[in-house]
């Protein structure tokens, strides 16, 4: 892995652990898709400029314009693409009762 990978991996991982921080922005980035004309760089949405300022300041100031709207899509790719593995529950219905076999 070369020196950039490395760094954008890590850029990458404290953003989705920034945005993953607080829950109303977890909710806010998974739901915003902005203006195909603008993107995440040049959105003026008012919900997102305050979060971004926020992430900005929580991940180290570390990123351009260009480079923390390039890391904030992304993260929220990476963690919309999410797997969710629930443990699966048995139900078998017998007359008037529930059964239910957790193994």
């Amino acid at each position: 892995m070369t020196d950039f990978e490395t760094m954008w991996k890590k850029s990458v991982n404290d953003m989705i652990d920034s945005i993953k921080s607080n829950d109303m922005i977890h909710d806010y980035l998974l739901s915003f898709e902005p203006c195909e004309n603008t993107g995440y760089a040049w959105t003026k949405d008012k919900k997102y400029k305050e979060y971004s300022n926020y992430l900005d300041q929580k991940t180290g100031y570390v990123h351009s314009g260009a480079s923390f709207a390039c890391c904030i899509r992304e993260s929220v790719d990476i963690i919309r693409n999410e797997l969710v593995v629930v443990k699966g529950i048995s139900v078998d219905v017998d007359d008037d009762f529930v059964v239910i076999n957790i193994s």
